[in-house]
């Protein structure tokens, strides 16, 4: 009895393994990059694997009682190993191409049908062992739920504070930061969709500096960020239980903590600026406490890997990944809409947070630095740019739609203060548009398909500054890293901190 429980117990550990695995350790930890605590996700997770074992145990009790039992006993020995092999394909590392967990598949279950009938003893052995081996693996499945569990008791850092700071005279410079996730130059500007209008980035750009072809320094926001930040490539990031931010770079492949102090932020606070930060599944507050002036993030996407959310209930929670579950073995064309739209509503609500704190923050803060993560256009798709709302199943070009219309609303808000003629505006994507990352999974539209060319892939992000009281557009069309930005920020504090207001 106590074999049985374990082999169901780790079999259901294994199977869902994919769901829970980026809340079971100390760093890595991709789901502790909120500003919530976990409990609810955790006992879902947990009471989803209780649900499984319990499925697993009383079928495989039921099916013992059959004659055909030893025939069926061969038949999961055959299919349960590639099932679970490949269930587990995206937790595994580095990238196993289909063929070859097919042919890996096909061998294994070849094998078996060889041996079954032919050495009996021999296949009786290799099923008792197998049998006994996933008894064990009832070792993982402990340390899961124990990894599990401590998550549940997690707390995140700060999610905000906001001191007042003075007003300052107009004539004070002030740098309006914005970076737009996954922003990219060429359907801006260079190849756009016919049917697509963005007069807010047309008339921002007619009075700006626009960079044509723009070297991006990574294809991830957690290694974009921190890379402008610090001014140095970073080549690899984790956010750990203990809500420290951690880094590895080119120059020094060891995990050493991020050092907020010496960042961009932490140079404009030693400048004796102040900064106002909003920002997005980068753990900001956390990372930059003591270092920024002013500062609010959030995080609302359904978690990365497990479809579960932290706007949904407890019950959504539980029932969702099984769901999934059952539509990838029936209807996996189901499962992919079904995940598509779950993973929409999460980033919608990313979406209309941000926003909402980004336009407040610019209307009321008096900071010299604002600092603006925004959500959008990255995907999945979040808006209808024809029924002008907020909706699922959008493309990249409703996205693009959505931040041309945030961004005629930040322009609305800035160009009526007295400070805005002693503001320079800085908008920039981390990266561009990834389409080879879009492309095979839920979401991916036929507009998508179309506007990118097939899934064309085009490096540049989208580059634009607008220095205070200018007028006319300027055109850089000679190649330029996409670390300006800290270079370009970096000189602006240390020229800020030397004007001396009369």
């Amino acid at each position: 009895m106590i074999k049985r429980i374990a082999q169901a117990w780790a079999f259901a550990s294994i199977l869902l393994l994919p769901n829970y695995i980026d809340i079971t350790s100390g760093s890595g930890d991709a789901r502790m990059r909120v500003p919530h605590p976990l409990t609810k996700i955790v006992l879902a997770h947990l009471t989803d694997m209780a649900i499984v074992a319990v499925i697993f145990a009383v079928a495989t009790a039921l099916l013992r009682k059959l004659r055909a039992w030893p025939h069926i006993r061969w038949a999961l020995v055959a299919i349960l190993p590639p099932l679970l092999f490949a269930r587990n394909l995206n937790v595994i590392p580095f990238t196993i191409p289909g063929p070859v967990v097919l042919a890996i598949s096909t061998a294994w279950i070849g094998f078996v049908v060889f041996l079954a009938p032919r050495l009996p003893h021999r296949y009786a052995q290799l099923s008792n062992a197998g049998s006994t081996l996933l008894a064990g693996f009832v070792c993982f499945a402990l340390v899961m739920t124990v990894q599990l569990t401590r998550a549940a008791f997690w707390r995140p850092g700060l999610q905000s504070w906001s001191p007042p700071i003075a007003t300052p005279p107009p004539a004070r410079p002030r740098l309006v930061w914005i970076l737009f996730d996954e922003l990219a130059y060429k359907q801006v500007f260079e190849d756009r969709e016919p049917s697509l209008v963005l007069p807010n980035f047309d008339r921002l750009r007619a009075e700006s500096t626009l960079y044509t072809d723009v070297t991006p320094i990574a294809k991830r926001t957690t290694r974009a960020v921190p890379t402008l930040q610090m001014g140095q490539i970073v080549t690899d990031m984790t956010y750990t239980s203990g809500n420290e931010y951690l880094i590895k770079t080119k120059q020094d492949p060891h995990w050493t903590k991020f050092d907020a102090s010496a960042s961009l932020f932490g140079q404009a606070k030693r400048a004796g600026l102040s900064t106002s930060v909003i920002g997005w599944y980068i753990a900001y507050c956390p990372t930059f406490v003591n270092i920024a002036t002013q500062c609010w993030w959030t995080n609302d996407d359904a978690q990365d890997r497990g479809p579960t959310s932290l706007d949904a209930s407890y019950a959504e929670n539980v029932w969702f990944p099984l769901r999934i579950l059952a539509e990838q073995a029936f209807d996996p064309r189901l499962a992919w809409d079904d995940e598509s739209r779950w993973n929409a509503e999460g980033h919608i609500q990313s979406v209309k947070n941000v926003s909402q704190h980004a336009l407040r923050v610019l209307a009321s803060s008096n900071a010299d630095i604002i600092y603006l993560h925004i959500p959008a256009p990255h995907p999945i798709g979040f808006w209808n740019r024809h029924a002008h709302k907020f909706a699922p199943g959008g493309s990249y070009l409703d996205g693009l739609d959505y931040t041309d219309r945030l961004l005629g609303q930040m322009l609305y808000i800035l160009e009526s203060q007295p400070r805005w003629a002693a503001t320079t505006l800085l908008i920039h994507g981390d990266h561009s548009w990834r389409t080879w990352m879009w492309r095979p999974l839920p979401g991916w539209s036929a507009e998508d398909e179309r506007a990118s060319n097939g899934g064309q892939w085009d490096p540049r992000p989208l580059l634009m500054i607008h220095a205070p009281g200018q007028q006319s557009p300027v055109t850089v069309t000679a190649p330029t890293s996409l670390m300006l930005v800290h270079d370009f920020v970096a000189a602006q504090i240390k020229a800020d901190s030397r004007t001396e207001v009369q």
